[in-house]
C-alpha cells in the first residue's frame, strides 16, 4: 500500500506468485463495490480469481478468455495449484473464450467444461506501423538464406526439433544459416546440441529481442519456423508473414486452423521439417508464392473482426442476443 491507501503493481512476476494473484483479486472486489458495469473479462489463470470475486460481489456475468492452459506450458505434466485456479475460474465463468479450437477442446475434454458455454476466438495481428513497414529486405538471391526461431526456448515451443531438423538440412547444403533467437531454459541445451551436431558454425544464438529488433530479424529471413509441441494460438508466424517471411508451423498449433499459405508440419517430423525448410530456401518459386500469399492471407486477419465477435459475444452472455 501506498500513502493514498492503493495497492501497487509491478506488472512483474513477484518473488510470491500468489500473493500477488490474491492483491490483484481484493483490489478486484474494491473496484467491483465502486463501480458500475455490465460483465466482467478476466485473462488467464492469473486473474480468474479477481475475476471470480468481482462476480461475487457484483453479481455481474463473468467470461474468461483462455490463451493457454498448464497442459500447454508442461506438456501435461500439470501443476496442480495452476490446475485448481484455471478449473475454479472456468466452473465460475458464464463464457469461456478460447483462443482456437484446439484449447477450446482442452478446456472441454480436461477442465470438463459445457462444450455451450466455450468459444472459440482466434487471434488476430495489428497492421505493421510505418516505421516497420520501411525495415529493408535483404536480398539473398545467390547468397546465403537464413531460417529463423524466434521465441522461447522451452519445451513447449519444441527448439530441439528445429535443432535436428537444421542438422537434416546442413547434411544436403551448407548455403544455409541459421538463427534462434530467444531465451529461456533449453538455451544451453540447445548451443551444447547445436554443437554435438556439429553445426555450430552454422547456428547463431542472438539472445532475447523485442520491438524493432523483432522485425528486423524477421526481415532478414528466408523462412520462420515454430514447430511448437503445444502452441495454443501462436501470433508470431502471422508476424512474420506480414513482414513477407514465408512461415513454417506445426499442426500442433491454433494458428493453422486460420491459415492456409504456409506449411504446416507435425512438430516431430523432422524429416518434413528439414524438407520444407530446404524447399523454400532452394526454390525461389515456392518462396515467393508463400512470401504473396502468405502476407496478403495475413492482412486479412485484423483485431477489428474479433472484436466484433467479442461483442457478440458479450451480448450473447448478457441475454441481449
Amino acid at each position: 500500500m501506498n500513502d493514498l491507501g492503493c495497492i501497487e503493481f509491478s506488472g512483474k512476476y513477484q518473488d510470491n506468485l500468489h500473493d500477488e494473484i490474491n492483491n490483484y483479486s481484493i483490489v478486484a472486489g474494491v473496484v467491483a463495490r465502486q463501480q458500475e458495469f455490465d460483465i466482467i473479462h478476466a485473462h488467464d489463470w492469473l486473474t480468474y480469481p479477481a475475476g471470480i470475486h468481482a462476480k461475487t460481489i457484483s453479481g455481474k456475468p463473468l467470461c474468461i478468455h483462455v490463451h493457454a492452459t498448464d497442459f500447454d506450458r508442461s506438456r501435461g505434466n500439470v501443476n496442480p495449484t495452476v490446475y485448481a485456479i484455471e478449473k475454479d475460474g472456468m466452473d465460475h465463468a458464464d463464457c469461456i473464450m478460447c483462443v482456437s479450437e484446439l484449447t477450446r477442446q482442452t478446456v472441454i475434454n480436461h477442465y470438463y467444461q459445457d462444450p455451450k458455454k466455450c468459444f472459440t476466438v482466434h487471434n488476430a495481428v495489428y497492421p505493421l506501423r510505418q516505421e516497420l513497414q520501411d525495415i529493408p529486405r535483404p536480398d539473398h538471391t545467390d547468397k546465403e538464406k537464413v531460417v529463423t526461431f524466434l521465441g522461447r526456448l522451452t519445451m513447449q515451443k519444441g527448439p530441439e526439433y528445429f535443432v535436428e531438423a537444421a542438422s537434416l538440412v546442413l547434411h544436403r547444403t551448407r548455403n544455409v544459416r541459421f538463427c534462434m533467437a530467444g531465451n529461456g531454459d533449453m538455451m544451453d541445451a540447445m548451443i551444447y546440441l547445436a554443437a554435438q551436431r556439429g553445426i555450430a558454425d552454422r547456428f547463431h544464438f542472438p539472445g532475447f529481442m523485442r520491438g524493432k529488433e523483432v522485425y528486423e530479424c524477421l526481415k532478414d529471413s528466408d523462412v520462420y519456423v515454430m514447430p511448437s509441441v503445444s502452441e495454443p494460438f501462436g501470433i508470431s508466424p502471422l508476424e512474420a508473414m506480414q513482414c513477407g517471411t514465408p512461415s513454417i508451423i506445426s499442426k500442433q498449433s491454433g494458428c493453422a486452423e486460420i491459415l492456409d499459405n504456409c506449411i504446416k508440419v507435425d512438430y516431430w517430423d523432422i524429416h518434413a521439417l528439414a524438407d520444407a525448410m530446404y524447399s523454400i530456401c532452394h526454390n525461389p518459386s515456392l518462396f515467393s508464392y508463400l512470401q504473396t500469399e502468405g502476407k496478403r492471407e495475413v492482412d486479412q486477419i485484423t483485431w477489428e473482426k474479433v472484436g466484433l465477435w467479442i461483442r457478440e459475444l458479450y451480448d450473447r452472455t448478457l441475454g441481449i442476443k
